[in-house]
């Protein structure tokens, strides 16, 4: 499993719908892990460079809005039109500045959701390091806020694996969601991929095995269930899951993936 994969592994259900058979792994965005990187991204330059690339119609909707940064309806105007010219970071910014204001769970969480999302999707690296450090300082205000908000706490245990490269402190939080929720989903799908990028097959196994017990209808958890199979030597169980993912799947392409990897079992 490639490092950086935990933002889209942990990515608000809500947020998420990216195809997992390509490769079969869920795509990522390339983070950036240096402090450095994201100190060279400056968003006064990224603003204005933006500002003079948008169209005529959208310069004069700015400039009407004004720039009173405490003014908490131009801010939701600043956001909805950079929203809609393309530029989710800027947009991401004002949602950011908005909360500083409102000192509320809601719009901290959508803060920290947006930039969170960024992260993950966001191929410059600049943008996408610090869209993760600002991630991970508004859930962490989402979470002073509510230590019960479940999504928080999966995305931000993300940013500690992924910004702090602490794993510890992610997982620490993982096991709290799972403590207080034993069937979240997002919690058990990503202390399995944990447990399977450290080699702790039997970990991996046991989630992966709850999780299609409570989404039996999902092809990604029966594929992850048969490459552990696979791995530890239990090579008829891996094809019988490899090919209860196939009737799961309706890409054509995936479904000949499979099959390429069946065949190759078989062949052992």
């Amino acid at each position: 499993m490639r490092k950086n994969q935990l933002f889209l592994l942990l990515a608000v259900t809500a947020l998420v719908g990216f195809p997992f058979y390509k490769g079969y792994k869920t795509p990522t965005a390339s983070i950036a892990k240096s402090s450095i990187a994201a100190k060279e991204f400056d968003f006064n330059d990224y603003l204005n460079t933006a500002s003079q690339k948008l169209d005529s119609v959208s310069k004069v909707k700015l400039e009407a809005i004004g720039n009173n940064a405490k003014d908490t309806l131009a801010l939701q105007r600043k956001i909805v039109l950079w929203d809609s010219a393309g530029y989710s970071f800027i947009a991401a910014h004002y949602l950011h500045d908005l909360a500083e204001i409102m000192q509320d769970e809601r719009t901290w969480f959508a803060a920290g959701s947006k930039f969170y999302m960024l992260a993950a999707s966001e191929s410059d690296s600049l943008i996408a390091t610090r869209a993760a450090i600002e991630a991970k300082h508004a859930l962490e205000k989402v979470i002073k806020i509510n230590a019960n908000n479940l999504d928080a706490k999966n995305a931000l245990a993300a940013c500690y694996i992924e910004v702090d490269q602490d794993v510890m402190k992610g997982v620490s939080l993982l096991k709290e969601v799972v403590e207080k929720d034993s069937n979240n989903i997002q919690a058990i799908y990503t202390l399995g991929m944990l447990s399977v990028q450290s080699n702790q097959l039997e970990k991996a196994k046991e989630r992966f095995e709850k999780l299609i017990r409570l989404q039996p209808f999902n092809a990604e958890y029966y594929f992850y269930l048969a490459e552990i199979y696979a791995k530890t030597g239990d090579t008829p169980t891996a094809i019988k899951t490899y090919e209860k993912c196939k009737t799961l799947l309706t890409d054509k392409e995936a479904k000949k993936e499979v099959d390429t990897i069946i065949k190759k079992l078989k062949n052992i």
